[in-house]
């Protein structure tokens, strides 16, 4: 009798996983969805495999076919973390978390990588310094630059506590003697994995907090952007990261993309202004790119900075995506058009809507593309 108490085990191991797999757990609590989903997944290959046993073997391969298929994943996943850094216990990562833009910066050394970092994918980061290094979270790179970076003890010890996001912003630019190619992560701080960095960021403030890390990528397949005249961006919050990642390939493209605008909604002013204080900085500069940021919070405070202020054109209200895009197509200049939306998923909904809804009827050719993750 036992293929048919294993049987049974096996349907309702079964059952209890779809079940445990709704949106609301994995988005919510995804550790806990995850540790169910690998103990349930074992608990039925088990049971089937006990199930089957009557049969002699016929069957046995309907076990041993996903097994072969975990492992080999597991296999690929392992090469990648070993080429992105062959001595990923040993590879570390800095972090700071701005409390006014509510935004934590991860900058990782990408100099030990076996491959070239292409904009626009995404890598599973995991921090190695307690025992759930096991757990993995995906985010999109935003940038990769060559910082010049001075000795980690040009902040004081007595740097006032009030002045922590520009000195630790500081801080970040100024950190080696040496010159060292870096990848930058923007990460929103929210619950669990994200928490967790945020603490080790505070736990070392004003100075970057140091983390050792394993990056698993790279996953996702760049756009190919640089072949359209002109490249709109809609984005919202953390979604800035999508752009940011494509400017740099964008602005020194033999083909070179004529205007290259992002229009970015942001709840605070401080994370406009610590991005183009950072990443947006040269690029603002460059007549072939326009920025303008709607800041839909409450907090609409501009920056005593005025040559930051003067970067972009900043309106205090809320992003009109139809708006947006009709003025993008109307603009009198010929040339195929590229819409890129990275936010919400209203936002998200709104452009592809607006899109459709002209791609008929529109003179100049254009494309819509979708950048997000669904957990």
């Amino acid at each position: 009798m036992t293929y048919w108490w294993t049987g049974v085990l096996a349907t309702i191991f079964m059952c209890s996983l779809v079940g445990l797999s709704v949106y609301w757990l994995r988005r919510r609590q995804y550790e806990v969805f995850l540790l169910l989903h690998i103990v349930l997944s074992i608990l039925v290959l088990i049971t089937m495999l006990g199930h089957v046993s009557i049969f002699k073997g016929d069957y046995d391969a309907l076990v041993w076919i996903p097994v072969t298929i975990w492992g080999l994943d597991r296999v690929v996943r392992s090469a990648r973390i070993v080429a992105f850094s062959p001595q990923f216990w040993n590879a570390k990562a800095r972090i700071t978390f701005n409390e006014d833009a509510h935004m934590i910066r991860m900058l990782v050394p990408v100099s030990s990588s076996l491959y070239s970092i292409e904009p626009g994918t995404f890598y599973y980061l995991m921090v190695l310094n307690k025992w759930n290094f096991w757990e993995s979270h995906p985010f999109t790179i935003a940038s990769v630059s060559r910082d010049a970076r001075c000795d980690a003890g040009s902040v004081s010890e007595h740097s006032p506590l009030l002045n922590y996001s520009s000195t630790a912003s500081e801080e970040m630019r100024c950190w080696s003697g040496k010159s060292e190619q870096e990848m930058t992560f923007l990460i929103r701080p929210y619950d669990s994995f994200t928490l967790r960095l945020k603490k080790y960021a505070d736990a070392q403030r004003p100075k970057p907090a140091t983390v050792r890390v394993a990056i698993d990528g790279p996953y996702g397949k760049p756009l190919r952007l640089e072949k359209f005249c002109k490249v709109l961006f809609i984005v919202g919050g953390s979604g800035i990261a999508v752009p940011l990642s494509y400017l740099d390939r964008l602005t020194r493209s033999p083909s070179r993309t004529e205007l290259i605008h992002i229009h970015w909604a942001v709840r605070q002013c401080s994370l406009a202004v610590e991005v183009l204080g950072h990443e947006l900085n040269s690029s603002s500069n460059n007549g072939q790119v326009k920025i303008n940021i709607y800041v839909t919070g409450v907090d609409s405070r501009r920056t005593e900075d005025e040559d930051i202020c003067r970067l972009a054109e900043w309106k205090f209200k809320r992003l009109n995506v139809e708006e947006v895009i009709e003025g993008a197509l109307n603009t009198g200049e010929e040339g195929s058009l590229a819409v890129v939306t990275s936010g919400p998923a209203r936002m998200a909904d709104e452009s592809r809507y607006a899109v459709a809804a002209r791609m008929v009827h529109s003179s100049p050719h254009i494309e819509y593309f979708e950048e997000s993750f669904q957990w």
